[in-house]
């Protein structure tokens, strides 16, 4: 299954970066804003989309930082590495203002 595989870096990092990384994060955010501006807030499905995103920051971050050796130039594995660590500290920053929301 391509899931385990970018898990255990044996996929290439183009593919894991570019299509499980950017384009996957980018649909659902989509989805998330879509049912953020929807009258009723499509409230279950936005939280299941929150909690949703904290497994998939994990998986995404391990995938590319263990598929990184495996880019066409080493220092395309350097970026996508620095890329994912930021991207993952603004995910999870992410999280918590769109679940303190729901707290306060």
């Amino acid at each position: 299954m391509a899931l385990s595989a970018a898990w255990q870096g044996r996929l290439p990092l183009g593919k894991v970066f570019w299509l499980y990384g950017v384009l996957l994060s980018t649909l659902v955010t989509l989805l998330y804003v879509w049912l953020a501006l929807r009258e009723d807030g499509g409230s279950p499905l936005r939280q299941f989309l929150v909690l949703a995103f904290v497994p998939y920051t994990a998986w995404i971050l391990v995938s590319i930082w263990r598929c990184a050796p495996n880019a066409r130039r080493p220092y395309y594995g350097d970026m996508a590495r620095a890329l994912t660590v930021a991207w993952a500290i603004n995910a999870a920053l992410l999280i918590v203002f769109v679940e303190m929301d729901r707290w306060v």
